[in-house]
């Protein structure tokens, strides 16, 4: 566990991991500044990974990162051995059957938990079978989301669009998509700014997209009929008819 959130310390702990499980080919962190320095930067380059981060002041793009700690925090503020605890989280088989150490490792671990050795023999998991669940479960998942937050996909935004940050309260100027999905480059005032789709608002100037109308002179527009639900007519009293 991380005593300190340095980025050398946060270096010297990605190394141990990647010295046991090798190296991966992209890691997505948040903004951090551990992991925004020269230092952090360096050390991907002679690693040889590709590090990409979320988007700013929008944890949502990092979800899933996002609830793994929320979950390791919770069990350690109720475990007094957080190693321990660790460990049966490691062990624990998620929706999909398979525990995360059998996912990372292709075998079970041995826990306090009593279980025949034959259980703990390596067996790699059916990676064809897996992948069609977690496809299915994040299908789901995100179908689910939609429906209960109303979710609608946003217009994408063009260089040189004027958008407003909401969250920073100031008007910028799209300069280019971001790597990351649904993420833009925004030049304001004080520099250069990135934010996540959610956080812009299209600007539209003086007349744009508005064409005129000839509207018919002297003639009355007719009112449309409203009715109730058993069918009555509904009239307006006369004193309405200005």
């Amino acid at each position: 566990l991380l005593s300190y959130t340095r980025s050398m310390d946060v270096v010297v702990h990605l190394k141990s991991i990647f010295a046991r499980h090798g190296i991966p080919e992209v890691l997505v962190t948040d903004n951090g500044p551990q992991f925004s320095g020269s230092h952090f930067q360096a050390f991907a380059a002679c690693y040889g990974f590709e590090h990409v981060t979320s988007s700013p002041r929008f944890p949502q793009s990092n979800g899933e990162a996002e609830r793994a700690v929320q979950t390791v925090k919770r069990l350690l503020k109720k475990s007094s051995d957080p190693y321990r605890a660790l460990l049966a989280y490691r062990a624990t088989p998620l929706q999909n059957g398979y525990s995360p150490a059998e996912l990372l490792m292709g075998r079970r671990l041995r826990t306090t938990v009593p279980a025949l050795p034959s259980l703990l023999d390596p067996a790699l998991p059916d990676y064809h079978t897996l992948g069609a669940k977690e496809r299915e479960k994040r299908w789901r998942d995100a179908r689910t989301f939609d429906k209960r937050h109303k979710a609608r996909n946003l217009e994408p935004l063009v260089p040189g669009q004027e958008v407003w940050i909401t969250d920073a309260r100031a008007q910028g100027t799209v300069i280019s998509a971001h790597e990351a999905p649904r993420s833009y480059r925004i030049k304001v005032p004080q520099g250069t700014l990135r934010r996540n789709r959610h956080h812009l608002v299209s600007m539209q100037t003086d007349g744009e997209g508005v064409e005129p109308v000839d509207e018919p002179v002297g003639e009355d527009t007719p009112t449309p009929t409203v009715r109730t639900r058993s069918g009555r007519v509904v009239r307006k009293p006369d004193r309405l008819n200005l």
